[in-house]
Formats: structure tokens, C-alpha cells, sequence
């Protein structure tokens, strides 16, 4: 599983074509329904919306950057000139300035709430991943597939120091309780040529998951909605059945929860709260010329 992760990982980056393209058609679409039939209130500054202005984008909280590099590519296709920029994955104070923007006003005030909204909620992952690692320790925080702007979201939790998961349905196989219900036995007839993962929510099906697949280093055993005192004692029970087995622990885990369930003996967790609860890093943008 690590493996994957670490593909995965290296493949959010504005240099992967595929990602690159995701992240251009995703943020045009934010633009294209922020400014809807025009921006009718920068067409009020007239002749003056072509002047050249210098914007500041401050952190008006300490944290960790990310989306700078999403939206320098959006800025250059707006002929705004990016400098001063913190770095992704950047540690950054309250009232420190992150980017400095050269450019025509009517482009800088027309793109702002966009590229805004996209680094305060990608810089506000980072910073929520960034505290977990800190206290869990580098490669046992993960995310889930619970991200409303897909592999920006993805790219967030890498940037903190976390983990990211499947970055679409054809990375890995991961049996979840609800292809058991269509089809209970599925997951016997999963290849060992290739890494794979199997959701179990109970103790009775965990064991009999370790035990099918006896010793191969390709079984990750996605432990969901266990609480932690019930997974202290099944993580050595699934151990003995396959001392290279891979666990992973989810479902309903929060910061304040965390440390609870690392201390279990799971490999990593992966909490969805990193990508649909934590808060937004507090960014702003102001006109100096």
C-alpha cells in the first residue's frame, strides 16, 4: 500500500499532464460560474480595469500553503504576474504576505475570489494534515476518496505530509461492504498478483479475510467503524494470521480521535474529516497600487 501511495503521491503535481488538465478544466468552471454573464462590478472602473495594480495575498492565520502552483497557471492565463509566492507545503505566520500579484486590475479583481477560495480550502487540508503528522508520525495519515474538489484535495493532504488514497476506481481494488452485498464471495476470486484492500466491519470477517489470503504482502484489511478498544485486541489476532498483512483503520475518525486509534496498532488511518471538515486557512487579498 505504501507504494501506491507514493505513485500516487508523485502524480499530483502540475507537471503530470494529467493532473495539470484536471486542475485547468476544474478551476475554468469555477471562474466560468463565478463571473456567470460578466463582472458587472469591475465594468464600473471602465478604461481604469486595464491599469496595472500590485494585490498582496496575505495569511491572516499561520499555516501551511498549498494550490500555489494551481494558481500560478491560472494567473499567467490571465497575464498576472505572480512574485514573492510561498511555496506549497510552506509553514507560513499570521500577517505574512504569500504572493505578490502584478497585473490589470479588471484581471486581478475578476480572478480573486476564485483562486482565493481555492487556496484557503487546499491550504486549509494542509494545515489540518500538517498538525496530525506532526503528532502521528510521517506515512499514518491518509485520505479517503471523500474529496468534493477531487485530486486537488488529494494534492492538499500530500502537501501536509499526509498520505493520499486511490485517485480513481482503476488504481487498486478495494472490496467495500457494498460489493459484498451484491456479491458476498467476491473477494475470493481477487488475483495475488497485484496489491489489493478488503473492507471489514466485523471482527468474524477480518479474521476470515487474514486467514484466506494466509501470508502474501499484498492484503491491505480496511478496518471500518471499529471503535479503539475493540481494534487493540483484534490487530494482534489478524497478526498472527498474516504477520505481513497491512491495516488500515476508517470511518467516522476525527483530529480529536486520531491519536486513539494510532495507538491500536493499525498501520495508518485515514479520516475523511480531513477533506469535507476542516476548516479553511483565513487568506486575503488587498489592492497596495
Amino acid at each position: 500500500m505504501k507504494t501506491l501511495f507514493a505513485k500516487q503521491a508523485k502524480q499530483l503535481s502540475m507537471r503530470n499532464t494529467r493532473y495539470r488538465n484536471f486542475v485547468l478544466d476544474y478551476v475554468h468552471r469555477m471562474l466560468t460560474d463565478d463571473i456567470g454573464s460578466g463582472d458587472i462590478t469591475t465594468a464600473l472602473l471602465g478604461r481604469q480595469a486595464g491599469q496595472t495594480v500590485i494585490a498582496q495575498i496575505t495569511a491572516k492565520q499561520a499555516g501551511v500553503i498549498a494550490g500555489m502552483d494551481e494558481a500560478k497557471a491560472i494567473w499567467r492565463e490571465y497575464g498576472i504576474r505572480a512574485s514573492k509566492l510561498a511555496k506549497d507545503g510552506a509553514h507560513v505566520r499570521r500577517g505574512e504576505v504569500i504572493a505578490e500579484l502584478r497585473g490589470a486590475a479588471g484581471s486581478v479583481l475578476t480572478t480573486e475570489r476564485t483562486i482565493l477560495n481555492l487556496l484557503q480550502r487546499m491550504s486549509g487540508i494542509a494545515t489540518a494534515t500538517a498538525e496530525l503528522v506532526k503528532r502521528a508520525g510521517a506515512g499514518r495519515i491518509a485520505a479517503t476518496r471523500k474529496t468534493p474538489l477531487g485530486l486537488l484535495d488529494c494534492r492538499a493532504v500530500v502537501l501536509g505530509g499526509g498520505l493520499p488514497h486511490r485517485l480513481d476506481l482503476a488504481d487498486q481494488i478495494l472490496v467495500k461492504e457494498n460489493h459484498l452485498a451484491i456479491s458476498p464471495d467476491c473477494w475470493r476470486d481477487i488475483s495475488l498478483d497485484q496489491p489489493f484492500e478488503i473492507e471489514a466491519n466485523t471482527a468474524t470477517f477480518a479474521r476470515a479475510v487474514a486467514a484466506h489470503f494466509g501470508k502474501t504482502k499484498q492484503l491491505t484489511i480496511l478496518l471500518d467503524n471499529f471503535n479503539p478498544a475493540i481494534l487493540k485486541k483484534l490487530v494482534p489476532e489478524l497478526r498472527k494470521l498474516n504477520a505481513t498483512i497491512t491495516l488500515e483503520a476508517s470511518g467516522g475518525i476525527t483530529e480529536k480521535t486520531a491519536a486513539a486509534y494510532l495507538k491500536t496498532g493499525v498501520d495508518y488511518i485515514s479520516l475523511g474529516w480531513l477533506t469535507h471538515s476542516s476548516p479553511a486557512l483565513d487568506l486575503s487579498m488587498t489592492i497596495e497600487q
